[in-house]
């Protein structure tokens, strides 16, 4: 099969993902052919772009203020303005699609991508996101967030347009307008460690978190902390017991094996390895994000994590339960979907 991946860059979550399918694809013998994503005003993560062969474009993009929030309006007018770039960057992937002829597309919440399923009815799609259970009576509710409640569901309705719709959880459950697959993860990812270091490790979507990370590290002096994200600029103030990096995907991997605990933002992806991996967990929702706040409260109620609207390190759990039988059939279950594929 020739297969081709539309993957949506805003985090690391669906990059995750996008890593770990190939890498489950490659091990079957198959190879993937093509990579969409739009390109990032921070750039593309290193990780990601040393993995895969990626075509960009101008895509659709969230408005953050200085403090790593959500500014929905500005968002909305931002893409708005920028409608002619990706009306632009639509031709340019459907003339991809149409060049190269892929038997499969793997969308991983991509719109622009997700969109294409509309001229092209003979390639399969196969859509990947934990958003795709967000919506169903399974999971929990939180309140408020009107707006991008709304949003979120035309992007589940636009990116899984005549797809198989794979719904990523934390946990099992049953619904029959999807198929509910475990947290999929890079294979190093499932690699543990019998060692375990004194240090707290953090993982910031946004280098704008920083400042509560600084706050809090200096009113606890007696806490290690390691830190990454994606810098754009030097950071001056860190305390002697806050180590700040650049983000890296192996390098975040292999220390969060040995850490001693996990404080992360509301992303499904990290808090996943964290449960994995049996780290006492504490997430930390970018504020007005309204996925972040659901993957927390869905991690909380499920006894996965804590999760509050600050960094607070005196509030980290002491232990993590963990959901080793769930998390081991993702393999079992992509198989299945990829038979769906073949025949």
């Amino acid at each position: 099969m020739k297969i081709f991946f539309g993957v949506q860059t805003e985090g690391n979550g669906h990059i995750t993902q996008a890593i770990a399918v190939k890498q489950f694809l490659n091990a079957k013998g198959h190879v993937v052919s093509s990579v969409l994503a739009a390109r990032k005003k921070k750039g593309l993560s290193k990780y990601f772009t040393d993995e895969f062969d990626v075509t960009q474009y101008e895509g659709f993009d969230f408005v953050f203020d200085s403090k790593g929030r959500v500014v929905i309006w500005k968002t909305m007018i931002k893409n708005a303005w920028e409608l002619p770039k990706l009306m632009g960057s639509f031709v340019k992937i459907c003339n991809i699609i149409r060049k190269e002829k892929p038997d499969v597309i793997v969308n991983y919440y991509e719109p622009l991508v997700g969109l294409t399923a509309l001229f092209f009815p003979k390639i399969k799609y196969v859509s990947i996101a934990h958003q795709y259970a967000m919506t169903l009576p399974a999971y929990g509710t939180v309140s408020g967030f009107p707006v991008q409640k709304l949003f979120l569901r035309i992007l589940n309705y636009v990116t899984s347009i005549g797809a198989i719709k794979i719904a990523l959880s934390y946990y099992e459950f049953t619904d029959n307008t999807v198929i509910v697959c475990p947290p999929i993860l890079r294979r190093s990812s499932y690699i543990r460690s019998d060692k375990q270091e004194d240090f707290v490790l953090v993982y910031l979507m946004d280098e704008g978190m920083l400042n509560g990370l600084i706050e809090q590290a200096k009113k606890h002096p007696d806490i290690k902390i390691e830190c990454f994200t994606k810098l754009t600029k030097e950071v001056t103030d860190c305390p002697p017991n806050l180590l700040v990096r650049q983000l890296d995907g192996c390098v975040f991997q292999e220390r969060m094996r040995v850490c001693k605990a996990v404080v992360c933002s509301g992303g499904f992806e990290t808090s996943a390895e964290a449960i994995y991996q049996n780290k006492p967990l504490f997430m930390v929702p970018m504020p007005n994000h309204y996925e972040q706040f659901a993957n927390c409260t869905d991690a909380y109620l499920h006894n996965f994590a804590l999760f509050s609207d600050t960094i607070e390190l005196d509030k980290i759990p002491t232990n993590q339960t963990g959901n080793d039988r769930w998390f081991d059939k993702y393999k079992e279950i992509l198989s299945s979907v990829a038979y769906q594929l073949r025949s």
